[in-house]
């Protein structure tokens, strides 16, 4: 590779690298700013952020209620954050691995799993949060409170796996390697 075609790499990933860096110190600052302002978790970015004042009106819920809610968000978005934090870190060393000169398979590997393991801690804590709640609602408010986290456990269309593209297969869309129940054989 030509030399000069090396450096305007190495000098675009050092600008790649620096807006990242820039920008997940900018995320956390603004998020630390936010929390002390608002109790709002968004869980869906198309959705209205859940806090207070929503499931007041959504739900009807009683000051009893509110006060639970608060309690647990507070908690739910103190343990969402730091886990998203480990979980940036652990994206910026595997980013900066990949780039490397010579990346090391294995860092990569460590750095994946990470990822993925914090991704599973904050499904955890969003579930045993979702639970918490829905355990102070009536039945009317839990189907609501279902239907309100509902797009953290449904399917990402923006992440699909092999077969699951929208090309034109046998006549059925979406719908490749799947068996005739309609699901994924294991």
């Amino acid at each position: 590779m030509k030399k000069e075609t090396k450096y305007k790499l190495l000098t675009l990933s050092v600008i790649i690298l620096a807006l990242l860096n820039i920008s997940t110190i900018a995320t956390i600052i603004i998020g630390n700013r936010n929390l002390n302002q608002d109790d709002s978790i968004v869980i869906d970015p198309e959705s209205s952020p859940i806090n207070g004042r929503f499931l007041r009106q959504e739900l009807s819920f009683s000051e009893e209620q509110m006060s639970f809610f608060r309690q647990e968000s507070r908690e739910f978005r103190q343990k969402a954050n730091d886990v998203i934090s480990n979980m940036n870190r652990y994206k910026l060393e595997l980013y900066k691995e990949i780039h490397s000169t010579t990346p090391d398979n294995l860092k990569i590997k460590a750095y994946s799993d990470s990822i993925g393991f914090k991704h599973a801690r904050l499904k955890e804590h969003t579930a045993k949060f979702y639970l918490e709640i829905r355990n102070q609602c009536d039945s009317a408010q839990k189907e609501r409170l279902r239907t309100i986290f509902e797009p953290l456990f449904r399917d990402n269309q923006h992440m699909r796996g092999p077969g699951e593209g929208r090309g034109g297969g046998a006549g059925v869309r979406g719908q490749a390697g799947r068996g005739p129940n309609g699901h994924r054989p294991e």
